[in-house]
């Protein structure tokens, strides 16, 4: 039987079935985890740590055998710290992750088109988490070569992602659980659903795209 990943919880358990991959969020603890795990300094806490300091721990967690990417980071126009020092610290990570060869998890809320204006010089995997966008936004993300993953809002039946997933390559497809307490197995069942799969087919399929994004853990047994 084929494992369930999470690819994004903020949950230090971890299910029988399951791989999860634990986002370990910096301002907050700055330790190295025993288990696969991202890390990265939130938007919302961006003011937490100066640069000097957050470019020590990331080159600390760099060493990892288990950093499966960093963030999340990225930019968020709701919360109250300034967008230049998002941007700042988003642009910071970003660099990093091109020096340790890593994907980067990130966060976007209402700030696509600075977020796009970023990302476009930068040549890594980059996996928008929770992802909930239009049918246009999804259609032009993919367009630019972005990874995404899926989250509970699928299981609201008015959620935008519910009809955009349509347009989603399979090969870039995730799912998680972030804070929620759903199972990740309901996801699972929810997103093989829209896309009219068997549900052991669809979690093959991550489990694929895991295994590929993460080349260093092909070696691994999932």
């Amino acid at each position: 039987m084929d494992n369930y990943i999470d690819f994004h919880t903020h949950k230090l358990s971890t299910p029988d079935g399951v791989i999860t991959v634990y986002n370990q969020l910096l301002h907050e603890d700055a330790g190295i985890p025993k288990r696969y795990y991202s890390a990265g300094l939130h938007p919302w806490y961006a003011d937490k740590l100066s640069a000097a300091e957050l470019s020590r721990v990331l080159d600390l967690h760099g060493s990892s055998p288990d950093l499966i990417a960093l963030g999340e980071t990225g930019i968020d126009k709701v919360c109250k710290i300034p967008i230049q020092l998002q941007q700042d610290i988003f642009e910071l990570q970003l660099n990093k992750a091109v020096i340790l060869s890593k994907p980067v998890i990130i966060h976007c809320v209402r700030a696509w088109e600075e977020m796009l204006e970023i990302t476009r010089h930068y040549h890594i995997p980059m996996i928008l988490h929770g992802y909930n966008g239009s049918d246009q936004l999804t259609a032009n993300l993919v367009k630019r070569g972005f990874f995404f993953s899926i989250g509970t809002m699928i299981l609201n039946p008015n959620s935008r992602i519910g009809h955009a997933i349509q347009h989603i390559p399979l090969s870039s497809i995730y799912c998680e659980t972030d804070e929620s307490n759903e199972s990740i197995q309901s996801v699972y069942n929810a997103v093989s659903g829209y896309l009219k799969m068997e549900e052991p087919d669809f979690r093959r399929n991550v489990r694929g795209n895991f295994a590929r994004l993460c080349k260093e853990y092909e070696a691994r047994s999932f």
